[in-house]
């Protein structure tokens, strides 16, 4: 009995083991060649795995290409929750939100390519299409968003607007710097690109105090 457990422990541990392989080598597949001209024989040898154990983990490349997007994506959104943590202004919570999330796509230009590839507005919930667990990463991600735009306006630390429009307008600047970036063959480094776009929001939201 305690044989049969472990044994089944280390084939569950051997499968995430290789099911994060295969999700890591895709990504890369991915950014380089877009998912049409992506074929499932080279994620495998980018993976360094047999085709067969790739197919035994996900079913295959749509499979594959919706569990990318939905680790990433939470990913962010995780990280956009956790740098909101103790932060009591909220213009401050909007601006380390989305520096956040900058931050997130430079550590993996990967990912920020396959979501560039995709060609579609992260502004709109287009961009979370593709799988539930993706749409609804999107949608609370805009909802923390709009809730913080909503209270730097009601306090005064933003100009007025529709706060929903605001801060879909604020997410498509940051994609128009980070796909300025990627165009330009990422030359300039990550944190000049990241300090850009929180200051670039700042100064186009943010009421002039003095």
């Amino acid at each position: 009995m305690v044989r049969g457990r472990s044994q089944e422990i280390g084939r569950r541990a051997r499968q995430d083991a290789y099911r994060q392989l295969v999700l890591e080598a895709a990504e890369g597949v991915f950014a380089r060649k877009g998912y049409d001209d992506t074929k499932m024989e080279e994620i495998a040898r980018e993976a360094g795995l047999s085709l067969g154990t790739v197919y035994s983990v996900l079913e295959g490349k749509a499979e594959i290409f919706r569990a990318v997007h939905e680790f990433g994506d939470r990913a962010l959104l995780e990280r956009g929750i956790e740098c909101a943590r103790g932060i009591d202004d909220p213009a401050e919570v909007v601006l380390s939100g989305l520096r956040s999330m900058a931050e997130y796509f430079v550590e993996h230009p990967d990912f920020l390519r396959m979501h560039l590839r995709e060609s579609l507005p992260w502004g709109m919930e287009a961009a979370g299409a593709g799988s539930r667990q993706r749409t609804e990463a999107w949608k609370e991600g805009m909802r923390m968003l709009t809730r913080s735009f909503e209270r730097c306006i009601d306090e005064g630390l933003f100009h007025p607007g529709d706060a929903r429009l605001l801060a879909r307008m604020a997410v498509s600047m940051m994609q128009v710097a980070l796909a300025t970036w990627v165009e330009d063959g990422m030359q300039r480094e990550a944190v000049a690109v990241v300090d850009e776009i929180q200051e670039q929001v700042r100064r186009s939201f943010a009421r002039t105090v003095g």
